[in-house]
């Protein structure tokens, strides 16, 4: 009889384990739900405010790189018109056209030249 009451009560022990294991399962559920529930919409919250902040980040780089690019294009508009005024190039002229002051020499000032420059020379 000894060991039919230890039977019964180790089966006893068990069923009151197995219940006390399934409420604390059934808690854990709960408490999983309840939680899932109050970080879902903050999850949502979280994502908005995210794409809103990426979303101002993204105009704002926009605008300054079109800032850039508009002064970028600004100075080298700038830069052309200087040198441009600099080699003005009318419509006979080319860009390979070299401007400044000359002087005609005959023949004979340029030998007379070379003369004198020989007896310096000597």
């Amino acid at each position: 009889m000894n060991e039919d009451w230890k039977i019964i009560v180790k089966r006893a022990s068990r069923f009151e384990e197995n219940s006390s294991q399934e409420g604390m399962n059934a808690a854990l559920a709960t408490k999983r739900w309840v939680t899932s529930l109050v970080l879902i919409p903050i999850l949502i919250v979280l994502v908005i405010f995210g794409i809103f902040f990426f979303a101002v980040f993204l105009a704002l780089f926009a605008i300054a790189a079109v800032g850039f690019g508009i002064r970028f294009w600004w100075l080298r508009r700038e830069l052309t018109k200087s040198v441009r005024s600099d080699n003005p190039v009318g419509p006979l002229e080319t860009a390979d056209t070299v401007e400044g002051e000359y002087v005609v020499v005959e023949e004979d000032q340029a030998a007379e030249t070379e003369i004198r420059r020989d007896e310096v020379d000597r």
